[in-house]
């Protein structure tokens, strides 16, 4: 294994928790919190995006293929439940 691969795993694999994402009540471990925050990001850009007078029907299926995915990546994360509560809210205010 390389040495830049022992870098990424320890990364993944780091135990600490860190930060607080707005609603959400539970420690998070880095890659956890890197996560919903980013998801937390792509729903405020695609709210944003929506009332742009420049919209362009093809950038907001990359952002909601970017929000898709990273829902993705939070359920591998186990924080699937707090990614969707974050989608949720969206909902409710749209």
């Amino acid at each position: 294994m390389s040495a830049q691969q022992d870098r990424v795993d320890q990364e993944v694999i780091e135990s600490g928790t860190t930060g607080v994402v707005e609603g959400i009540d539970q420690d998070l471990t880095p890659l956890q919190y890197h996560y919903l925050s980013l998801l937390q990001r792509l729903i405020t850009l695609k709210g944003s995006y929506q009332t742009d007078p420049n919209f362009e029907a093809w950038l907001m299926g990359a952002i909601n293929k970017a929000i898709y995915s990273t829902l993705r990546d939070s359920i591998e994360a186990n924080i699937g439940d707090a990614a969707k509560e974050l989608l949720r809210r969206e909902h409710q205010v749209n």
